[in-house]
Parts: structure tokens; C-alpha cells; sequence
């Protein structure tokens, strides 16, 4: 697979995107460091490098034949160093050639891939966004009956949602497990119930297309455990219900074709991570999945997958910026 590169640049100054008053508000509270559950890091600048996988597939059961299989890209390893303050966020994506590990192309087929991703935090709000696109999938023979592999080199597939989410205890940090510019203090766990939503496109070269609108809320619940003071142990399950709606577009002149109906969103997460005054490391798994009815006797799960590991260090910022970050924020608050 040839090397490529990539660049993602998240400077996100939420002034920007959202109500100053109701940001500044966040901001000023956020410089309190009050709560003996969450230790905070504002007046620290991180850097940070990680390693991640991650890849949407597909699981097809054909009720009528009994058949099953799996539609999924050849997974790529990322190299990723992200910089932080407070709420800005830059992060620098390249992968070398020696972290290519999955020199496979002969046997699993070429897959192009890109994602973005990024999510910010008002008071006990979350808010998640993400685009994925994915160029290159194959099917394992042996689930065919086949000796090779399956190649689809121009099924692509565009992913663009997110998730709003609501944390209801005050003493439990989502930060802590992701990127670790918070760090839970003593063990705790919170009741989050959350709303996502997803539009999906497949095509494969041809003249057609499918548009996939997927909508679903349920409750979730995560705990973080603390032990020891500087390790942390992180669990969460998700369970939703909602609609799937599915069109198909033709650019032969034929009809379009539509299906809706119920549609079932599980997620699970799990989170490890160890910090050390400065020094912090750890390692975050995800799984979401997406279940609904593609066509009579056919049932379809639209899976994502990630993985990351990565480690990091604070250093602290001087006084003099601090106040002028500050400043800047005043300002902008008058």
C-alpha cells in the first residue's frame, strides 16, 4: 500500500461555533478547580502521541440461505500527535512506513481511508462529530465457500454524524478517558443518556447509490475506577432504539427506492490509563453498531470500530500567558 500522509488541523475555539454567554460561563467555571472528584489541567499545555485503528464494516446475514458474512477494509494503523490547551485542540496525523504493518494488499485488496473527528464539552454536555470515508473492502472467501478472497475495490462509503449526550453526575469525567486533560481523582460513575445520529452513502462504482439515514437514542451508563491514585479502569455500555431509513438512487432514470423501519444501536466502550503528575498513558477501545433490516430476509449491522494507545506529558504554562489567554477571553465576553 502505497505511504500516504495526512494532516488534520482542530483549532476549536467554541466561542466560534456557539453562544458566547452561555461558553465564557464554561470557561470561568472550568478555571475553578473546586471538585475533589477531577483534577484539571488548564494551566497546562499537553502533547500527546497516539496509535489507532479504526474501520467501519459490515455484517450480512441472509435469513433465506443462512448465509453470513463480513464486508470490512484492510485496517490501517495511524500515528497521530495532538496538542492541547484548554479547549483548543491541534492535532498532526502522518504514518510512517515502519508502522505499516499490514502489508497485505494481495490477500486483503487496497483500501483508501480518512477520518476527522473531534468533541467538546459545555457544562455536563457532550457533543461528538464525525466523518469517515472508506474506499476498498473485501469478504473473507472461506464464508463463501470460496478459496480467495472477495474484492471490492470501489465500494466506498461516507459516514457523517455524531452524538449529543448529557452527563448527570457532576463528579464523573469523560475527559479522563479520552484524552486525559482532566484526570479522575476518586472512582465514580454517571447515568448518560444520549441521542446519535448518522447519514451514510454506498456506492461501488456502478449507478446506484444507497443513502442511509440512522436515529437513536437510549441510555447509557460509564464508571470509571480509580485505584491507587494514578490508574484508571473505564467501562460503558450503550443501548438505543430508533429509525433507519434507507433510499436508493439510480442515474439510469429508474425510480428510486425506499424501506424504513426500527432500527437497534448498541455501544460499548472501554478505557485504561495511568497518570503521573505530568506524565499520563493509556489506551481506549470502542465499539458502535447500528442493526436494522436492508431488504426482505436480509439483516444488516453497520459496525465502527477503534482502538487507540497513546501517551503524553504537561508541561506547565507560564503565568504570563495564562493571563493573557484570559484577556483575550474577557474581551470577548464584554
Amino acid at each position: 500500500m502505497k505511504q500516504h500522509y495526512f494532516l488534520i488541523l482542530k483549532v476549536f475555539i467554541t466561542y466560534c461555533l456557539l453562544d458566547g454567554n452561555f461558553v465564557f460561563a464554561q470557561a470561568e467555571t472550568d478555571s475553578i478547580n473546586t471538585n475533589p472528584y477531577i483534577e484539571k489541567f488548564d494551566d497546562y499545555f499537553s502533547a500527546r502521541l497516539s496509535l489507532s485503528n479504526g474501520f467501519q464494516s459490515f455484517d450480512v446475514h441472509d435469513r433465506n440461505s443462512n448465509l453470513r458474512f463480513k464486508i470490512t477494509p484492510n485496517q490501517q494503523i495511524r500515528s497521530t500527535a495532538t496538542f492541547m490547551f484548554r479547549f483548543i485542540e491541534i492535532d498532526l496525523g502522518y504514518t510512517p512506513t515502519f508502522l505499516k504493518f499490514n502489508k497485505d494488499d494481495d490477500i486483503k485488496g487496497k483500501t483508501k481511508n480518512f477520518t476527522f473527528g473531534t468533541r467538546f464539552y459545555l457544562k455536563k454536555w457532550m457533543q461528538n462529530l464525525q466523518y469517515m470515508s472508506t474506499k476498498g473492502y473485501y469478504v473473507e472467501g472461506r464464508r463463501l465457500g470460496l478459496d480467495d478472497n472477495v474484492f471490492f475495490s470501489d465500494l466506498k462509503v461516507v459516514k457523517i454524524g455524531g452524538s449529543t449526550s448529557y452527563v448527570f453526575n457532576p463528579n464523573y469525567s469523560f475527559r479522563a478517558t479520552y484524552t486525559q486533560n482532566e484526570w479522575q481523582k476518586k472512582s465514580a460513575g454517571s447515568f448518560v443518556p444520549s441521542v446519535n445520529y448518522y447519514y451514510t452513502k454506498i456506492s461501488n462504482n456502478d449507478n446506484s447509490a444507497d443513502h442511509n439515514i440512522d436515529i437513536a437514542a437510549g441510555p447509557a451508563y460509564y464508571y470509571n475506577l480509580i485505584l491507587y491514585g494514578h490508574f484508571l479502569i473505564s467501562a460503558g455500555v450503550y443501548g438505543g432504539v430508533g429509525y433507519n431509513s434507507i433510499t436508493t438512487k439510480y442515474n439510469d432514470g429508474t425510480p428510486s427506492e425506499k424501506s424504513s423501519g426500527i432500527s437497534w444501536q448498541a455501544q460499548y466502550r472501554a478505557a485504561v490509563g495511568y497518570n503521573y503528575n505530568q506524565f499520563y498513558t493509556g489506551a481506549n477501545i470502542n465499539f458502535n453498531s447500528f442493526y436494522y433490516n436492508s431488504g426482505p430476509g436480509t439483516k444488516l449491522a453497520d459496525q465502527q470500530h477503534y482502538f487507540e494507545f497513546y501517551i503524553g506529558y504537561r508541561l506547565p504554562v507560564t503565568q504570563k500567558i495564562v493571563k493573557e489567554f484570559n484577556e483575550v477571553i474577557d474581551i470577548r465576553k464584554k
